[in-house]
């Protein structure tokens, strides 16, 4: 196969998930409400493992776009797909990831009796946060530290989880060895219907270049992309607290 060949193949895919991401964006004129209440307590009781207590302390955020956003990811989530969250940084991506996590109902999450070990929620698989660096060094640790966990350990960790997060999932050597431990991870996740999010701060087409077309597939069959380019909620001026 010549280099031609290759940039072509690569186009399509990205010409590909560019249009599933298009007929993903969440409503651009979705009319903006006060501070709304998240949905909190949660609805389940699935452990959270690794998610930023920053976030989790949140209960509440304000506009109909991240609303929309929200409830876009969700109905994906919730049908066992493959959500991106893409665009500029503080507009509550991470949040979105936190409140699927505790509200939405993720499909074969419950684990058979035999997996029951001593946990606070034995009975479900976790939702698990991580950056996508995290994975690669946790994953090279084991071929040099015989105590910690195998590759096929962590791996299957990640693979069985309620719900996946890789949050910064642009930010890798993109080498051989990471895209296809990463293609492996969503592979599998995406035969067991089990939840994955990605979150960067890239835009849509400089991500969907960093993707194998195996995920990009996977994306435009089972999930889809949505677009979090509103105003930051780190510029927007604090309340005032009354006195």
């Amino acid at each position: 196969m010549n280099m031609k060949t290759i940039f072509d193949d690569m186009n399509d895919a990205i010409r590909d998930f560019t249009e599933a991401i298009d007929a993903m964006k969440p409503l651009t004129d979705a009319p903006q409400t006060p501070a709304t209440p998240v949905l909190t307590p949660a609805r389940h009781n699935i452990p959270l493992i690794g998610f930023p207590d920053r976030h989790r302390a949140n209960t509440e955020l304000s506009g109909g776009e991240w609303q929309a956003a929200y409830q876009k990811a969700l109905e994906i989530a919730e049908s066992g797909g493959i959500i991106v969250c893409y665009g500029r940084r503080g507009t509550g991506k991470t949040q979105i990831a936190v409140e699927i996590a505790r509200n939405a109902k993720l499909p074969h999450s419950e684990k058979p009796r035999k997996e029951w070990t001593m946990q606070t929620h034995p009975e479900h698989r976790p939702a698990i946060y991580t950056k996508a660096m995290e994975i690669f060094i946790d994953l090279k640790n084991s071929f040099q530290r015989p105590t910690a966990p195998s590759e096929k350990a962590i791996i299957e960790k990640l693979a069985s989880a309620a719900f996946l997060v890789i949050d910064e999932a642009h930010v890798r050597g993109e080498t051989k060895y990471e895209d296809d431990k990463l293609t492996h991870i969503i592979d599998k996740r995406y035969d067991a219907m089990r939840p994955t999010m990605l979150i960067t701060n890239l835009q849509r087409k400089e991500f969907a270049a960093q993707l194998s077309p195996s995920i990009l597939s996977r994306i435009e069959e089972s999930g889809g992309g949505i677009e979090c380019n509103w105003e930051s909620y780190r510029k927007q001026p604090k309340p005032t607290p009354e006195p």
